[in-house]
């Protein structure tokens, strides 16, 4: 992303429509694309019959100092303009413009999304004449029916894994999931091991720890502490990572939960680092839209065991689902 007063600039490129009408929606559209990535130089253009041109808008961009410009293909496929054309006229407008570097993103063509996007328009609405269940049963059988038919050849292989992903995807009816989780490779059974052992689960929120309902293991959670509270005003630090350093004994060993503070997430990280207690799993969901994306990169480039996923969705619906498989799991293997 291009964030204000930043040197780089983005142009975002359709083919261009003899139609006025096509053009100026496209236009329309890369003006609310640019209002909701917050940047500054961010300009329509078209690749052919239509202006303003690529040449035209990386001599703008040129002319406000931009120097680092990312043009973003508006094409479902790579095809001859993509591959041929469009790097022929980047070609001219370097030599134009030497100091401007201009780079082409990737164009639409195989992003998930988009299929998402296909699938849900097509998905037949249910008939008003077939009766649904009403009990709890079946209406858990019909969604997990749903959601293996949705996912296909989405999602992890592993059948732990997967399993994870379709609580996650019905807990929250977002089969996103099922392609921005990432499952540690050990972490299923690593979580089993810790609920056969009764290892405490360590949550950040007591909605999260509402929402675990299938452990027999203890669910602990401290924010709301009177001592963490005024820990937390004292050190100018969120409850949620104050809470996570009161818990430090009950850490060792136990499934830590995040499902709504990243900085509770920053917090395990931090303390593990410098040879802190290390939990056996951390299943780390947090959301939001200043750390939460953040927080679970660092959690999947740390060497501790993990259920997380990236961007910055998550909550702890999502966290309380992906433990509540974990619970199902054992219950259906049995002990390791």
């Amino acid at each position: 992303m291009t964030q204000k007063n930043d040197s780089s600039g983005i142009l975002v490129v359709a083919h261009g429509s003899p139609r006025k009408e096509a053009n100026q929606g496209f236009l329309v559209l890369v003006e609310r694309i640019a209002a909701r990535l917050d940047v500054e130089h961010i300009l329509p253009a078209f690749f052919s019959i239509a202006s303003p041109t690529i040449a035209d808008q990386v001599a703008v961009l040129a002319s406000r100092g931009v120097r680092r410009i990312a043009l973003q293909p508006y094409f479902l496929y790579n095809g001859q303009h993509v591959t041929a054309d469009i790097p022929a006229l980047l070609a001219d407008c370097r030599e134009r413009f030497p100091g401007v570097e201009c780079q082409l993103l990737p164009t639409l063509e195989n992003d998930p999304a988009l299929e998402d996007l296909v699938v849900e328009r097509l998905a037949a609405p249910p008939s008003l004449g077939s009766p649904l269940p009403t009990n709890p049963a079946g209406i858990e059988q019909r969604s997990f029916e749903i959601i293996e038919n949705r996912l296909a050849a989405a999602g992890p292989d592993d059948d732990g894994a997967r399993a994870i992903v379709r609580r996650v995807v019905h807990a929250t009816a977002d089969f996103s999931y099922a392609r921005t989780l990432r499952i540690h490779p050990a972490a299923v059974a690593a979580g089993r091991a810790a609920l056969a052992a009764g290892k405490p689960i360590v949550c950040d929120v007591r909605m999260l720890q509402a929402g675990i309902t299938r452990v027999a293991s203890p669910v602990i959670c401290a924010i709301d502490r009177d001592e963490v509270a005024a820990l937390a005003r004292a050190q100018n630090a969120t409850r949620a990572a104050t809470a996570m350093e009161a818990l430090a004994a009950e850490l060792d060993g136990a499934i830590v939960a995040i499902g709504n503070a990243p900085t509770a997430l920053w917090k395990i990280l931090e303390m593990t680092g410098r040879g802190g207690p290390r939990p056996a799993l951390v299943v780390g969901l947090p959301v939001g839209l200043v750390g939460a994306r953040e927080s679970k990169q660092a959690l999947l480039e740390s060497d501790l065991c993990y259920v997380t996923n990236v961007g910055p969705r998550g909550g702890s619906p999502v966290a309380a689902a992906a433990v509540n498989a974990l619970a199902s799991l054992s219950e259906q293997r049995g002990p390791n």
